[in-house]
């Protein structure tokens, strides 16, 4: 017995170090693909150095040992895993010569066995008609890099809800509040959860703004609410024009009950101090 284990330990360190350099490798030719994306001279070249970057990705992420693996060293990936250790996401986006940008990611499972399950995620935004009442699947995402992943149960169903930015275009960008759940195995992005008010549901929630000017989004833990800025024209005549949209000074958001983010208007994000200083508060994205 004692030989057996004596055996085992030898052998254990060689088979994690075997995967550790693996990892390390991949990264390491991830990271100069992305390297020659910044300096590539068209779409073209950016798109063929992306696609060896799905591939190496791909086979990286089929291990499951990348499940835990931070990926620290990946600067232009997003990586979010969720609170119950289900599911983690992975995306980044390819900026056009157009001023447009294309999404990619992909989704790992854990399954029962400890094993992970890959799904690859097709942006299909540009396409997508209405897409604040949509229900979508990896074969059609609409895309984003995804900042913030929050894990929500309510009748043993669970709701992932991810914030994420899109530059969009060179006009107007967008920051997304979307909902992923699990079907059969399958992802779904959407879901009818978003009441704005009392007769209006939407499936995700999509704000357009001017490009020269910041929108916060952002998940408030003190108070567990998503909080963001309210969007405005900067003149009402400019009303549907999104080029012309910006902050207002004030705060709306949204609380989870019962299955449900239900809208709050016109919070007070003021810090709860001595009620000296009422600046509001930071985002740091």
């Amino acid at each position: 017995m004692k030989k057996y284990l004596i055996i085992l330990a030898l052998f254990l360190p060689i088979s994690v170090f075997a995967q550790s350099t693996e990892i390390k490798q991949k990264t390491d030719s991830i990271s100069v693909l992305f390297g020659a994306i910044v300096k590539a001279k068209s779409d073209e070249e950016k798109l063929s150095y992306n696609t060896k970057i799905e591939h190496i990705f791909s086979e990286l992420l089929q291990n499951k040992e990348t499940f835990d693996y931070s990926f620290l060293e990946l600067k232009f990936i997003s990586k979010l895993k969720s609170d119950d250790d289900k599911l983690k996401i992975y995306t980044w986006n390819i900026p056009y010569e157009n001023g447009t940008f294309e999404y990619f990611g992909f989704v790992q499972l854990k399954q029962k066995d400890e094993s992970v399950a890959l799904i690859e995620l097709t942006d299909k935004s540009k396409k997508i008609k209405t897409p604040e009442h949509k229900i979508l699947y990896a074969n059609n995402w609409y895309g984003a890099l995804y900042y913030k992943l929050l894990t929500n149960s309510y009748k043993g169903k669970t709701y992932y809800t991810l914030l994420g930015w899109d530059g969009n275009d060179n006009f107007t960008n967008k920051k997304i509040i979307d909902v992923l759940t699990l079907k059969h195995k399958k992802i779904q992005f959407g879901s009818p959860v978003f009441k704005i008010n009392n007769n209006e549901i939407k499936n995700r929630m999509i704000f357009e703004y001017a490009e020269q000017v910041k929108m916060m989004l952002r998940y408030d833990d003190k108070i567990k609410m998503i909080v963001f800025d309210h969007l405005a024209p900067e003149h009402p005549k400019f009303k549907g024009q999104y080029m012309y949209y910006g902050p207002d000074l004030s705060q709306d958001g949204f609380v989870f009950q019962e299955g449900l983010w239900l809208l709050k208007e016109n919070l007070d994000l003021r810090n709860p101090d001595d009620g000296k200083d009422n600046k509001p508060i930071k985002t740091s994205f």
